[in-house]
């Protein structure tokens, strides 16, 4: 009676402990691939706390605004995509510095990440952020061609950016607020505002690139929408 008893009781503790871990994330302690880099399985993006895909790592499907309860906090080394691309910040609730990742990458170091990742997320398909520093041949090439218009937070189409292919009421939703310096429309005529929701001043852009201190909007469009000839 005092064995089934004991069996009994380590059954429930080991059923509460489950409980506790996390359901959207697949742990691996052993070193190398893993499994998930490149040729891997599974789906979402893979943190692993060593360069070059190796160490422990953890796999998400989803958002997630705070790797402490991970215990992989400033832990990321290396990532691996399985699918999207996705933003990564350091810190918390998707603040501080922010990166997109839009394929495997090695070593965070060049993005100057390396053991410095709180939250992640994946990036909306309404937005398309690049993290590294924005190309004229890139979006030209192919690259922002579904989109309409692009927007580079520095100029001569330099830095982050957004591309946008809908109105965009507020762009504070993609952390682009007042930071717009250059931009390239590769389809159609856009109104851009400094307040949300189109008020305020606004300007039209239309094909072409561009610098936007000349009409007067560096660091000063807060939202964005197709021109029609009208309102």
């Amino acid at each position: 009676m005092l064995k089934t008893r004991h069996m009994r009781s380590a059954a429930l503790a080991a059923g509460a402990l489950a409980l506790t871990l996390p359901a959207a994330a697949d742990y691996h302690s052993k070193r190398g691939y893993d499994g998930y880099g490149g040729r891997g399985h599974g789906e979402g993006i893979v943190l692993h706390a060593d360069a070059d895909f190796s160490g422990e790592s953890i796999r998400l499907n989803g958002a997630e605004p705070d790797l402490s309860r991970f215990r992989f906090n400033d832990r990321v080394s290396s990532i691996s995509l399985r699918s999207g691309a996705w933003e990564v910040c350091t810190d918390a609730n998707f603040r501080g510095r922010c990166e997109v990742i839009d394929g495997n990458v090695a070593r965070l170091n060049e993005y100057r990440l390396n053991d410095n990742i709180s939250s992640v997320r994946p990036v909306s398909r309404r937005g398309d952020w690049r993290g590294h520093p924005g190309d004229r041949e890139d979006w030209q090439g192919g690259r922002g061609a579904r989109g309409g218009l692009v927007l580079f937070a520095d100029s001569e189409l330099r830095g982050p950016s957004i591309e946008i292919g809908e109105d965009v009421p507020d762009l504070n939703a993609y952390r682009f607020n007042d930071k717009a310096s250059s931009f390239l429309v590769t389809r159609g005529t856009w109104q851009v505002c400094e307040h949300a929701n189109y008020r305020g001043r606004c300007e039209i852009i239309s094909g072409g690139e561009g610098d936007l201190k000349p009409i007067r909007m560096n660091d000063n469009i807060s939202s964005v929408r197709r021109f029609h000839g009208r309102w």
